[in-house]
């Protein structure tokens, strides 16, 4: 009676046993998935080894940031961008990112789950989105394509698109920041225009609504401009007109289209000339309700070539998107830094 009794409390032994086992490797198995999801692979070596071939081979390059999207692309007189007609982006900003890609190396692997990946400003939409750089070739190849995310303590956070594992890495010691490319602003020279403001000697204003105006000083020692036409008009304070009169000092446009693509009206003028012979004058074109100036450059005298002439290799033939700061300043209306006179009476005592 003793022995079936042990052979069946083997048995139920035996199979507690199994059950523990198989409980056990369960729980091993769960742990190691679990950590697999947060282990870091040793990773190593440049980023993009073949960024250089993409480089050579490069005939597009398409930016998607979380708050632009916009094309370069390579043309017979440059690289440009088509969405600006083709305006002239800058070489020395193509240059600043291409070292960076080149140079860019693993510091290690992080996180591959998708809905961590705002955290490192690589999520695939949205205010937290990464910033896509893709790289085509002449038939439409891709060539390199890579997500960039925030930088922190000397490194950014980096995916690929359509992988979810996200990785650190770190920048040459010649390329510490990643260039600011994320908007098509940052590819545009749209800060060319830089008088100084102790350049400008006269100004002379035709503001939309009403009468106008000029502006002087006989020298740059001078801190207030003058109001010198119309007469009958007196500033209201001694510096109310610096700072419509010194409007060209340093401008930055927000935007450039093609000139004769735009169609539309000349409403305001600005001029400015400076102490050295430059004369800068600008058209306020209207677009709905947008304004927009288009530039030019005299030499009034033989030292003022030079700048006149580089000034309108930049301007010809575009028209520069103003900010309402901007156009506030450049061509404000008379009535609001001066007062008209009372006229003069005979009988006045």
């Amino acid at each position: 009676m003793s022995r079936p009794m042990d052979r069946q409390r083997m048995h139920h032994l035996a199979i507690a046993a199994g059950a523990a086992a198989l409980a056990l490797v369960l729980a091993l198995a769960l742990t190691w998935f679990q950590a697999r999801q947060v282990w870091q692979p040793d990773v190593s070596g440049p980023v993009l080894p073949n960024w250089p071939e993409a480089v050579s081979r490069a005939a597009a390059i398409e930016i998607d940031s979380a708050g632009d999207h916009f094309r370069l692309q390579r043309t017979a007189a440059g690289w440009a961008m088509p969405s600006r007609d083709d305006h002239p982006v800058q070489t020395g900003r193509l240059a600043e990112l291409d070292t960076y890609l080149a140079r860019l190396t693993y510091a290690g692997a992080r996180t591959s789950d998708p809905d961590k990946h705002a955290r490192l400003g690589l999520a695939a939409g949205g205010e937290d989105a990464g910033t896509r750089v893709t790289v085509t070739g002449s038939d439409g190849t891709v060539l390199a394509d890579i997500v960039l995310g925030r930088e922190r303590e000397g490194q950014i956070y980096v995916r690929f698109p359509g992988r979810d594992r996200t990785y650190a890495a770190e920048p040459g010691e010649t390329a510490a920041a990643l260039p600011e490319i994320a908007d098509a602003a940052d590819w545009l020279d749209l800060d060319f225009l830089e008088l100084g403001q102790n350049a400008i000697a006269r100004t002379v204003i035709t503001p939309e609504t009403g009468p106008s105006y000029v502006l002087e000083r006989a020298s740059p020692s001078i801190r207030n401009f003058a109001l010198r036409e119309p007469a009958g008009w007196r500033p209201i304070t001694a510096a109310a007109g610096n700072g419509p009169a010194s409007a060209l000092a340093r401008v930055r446009f927000r935007d450039v289209r093609a000139a004769q693509r735009l169609n539309g009206e000349v409403v305001a003028h600005h001029s400015a000339e400076t102490f050295g012979g430059l004369r800068v004058s600008v058209d306020v074109m209207a677009l709905a309700d947008t304004r927009w100036a288009v530039i030019s450059a005299t030499a009034l005298s033989d030292d003022a070539q030079a700048d006149a002439e580089t000034l309108n290799v930049a301007a010809e033939g575009w028209a520069f998107l103003l900010s309402d700061l901007t156009l506030d300043r450049l061509i404000r209306p008379l009535d609001q830094i001066a007062d008209p006179r009372p006229e003069d009476r005979d009988d006045a005592p």
